[in-house]
């Protein structure tokens, strides 16, 4: 190598050291620093979230609208008979709720099995809860697969 090649490689190298540590020490705090003070990321919403289970209207709703996704998930041949009302409910906020139940599942005239399942589901309308019976106005997130294989 030659005097030229070597200063051009440690310029280099000391080229993408410094680019390291301004990324460390100036930007990622820069970029912390606006996202905690910005209202960017704040959605303000008369739905609270709850650490605690909760049994409300809108939870009732997103309950029966997991149990309609639920059926339209399974096949055909499983038979499911579902609850009266979920084992837990809780609202995460902004109208987003997670639902556990158990429902009892059977596959071509096998015993019944009770299986929990979960569900996530988001309610589109906001604050307008007035549409919460309509099942168009809710989003499924995600869903647990029930089935007969346990």
């Amino acid at each position: 190598m030659n005097k030229m090649s070597k200063k051009k490689l440690l310029l280099l190298i000391a080229s993408v050291i410094a680019l390291v540590v301004m990324q460390r020490e100036f930007l990622i705090p820069m970029a912390k620093d606006v996202a905690t003070k910005s209202d960017l990321f704040l959605v303000e919403s008369k739905d609270q979230g709850s650490m605690m289970t909760q049994s409300n209207e809108m939870t009732q709703f997103a309950f029966q609208h997991c149990n309609t996704h639920l059926k339209a998930d399974l096949d055909p041949k499983t038979a499911v008979t579902l609850p009266q009302k979920a084992l837990n409910a809780w609202s995460l906020g902004n109208y987003e709720y997670v639902v556990s139940a158990e429902a009892e599942v059977s596959h071509e005239g096998s015993a019944p099995k009770k299986h929990k399942y979960v569900c996530r589901i988001s309610y589109k309308n906001g604050d307008d809860t007035s549409g919460g019976k309509d099942f168009e106005n809710w989003s499924l997130d995600g869903l647990s697969k029930v089935d007969d294989a346990q």
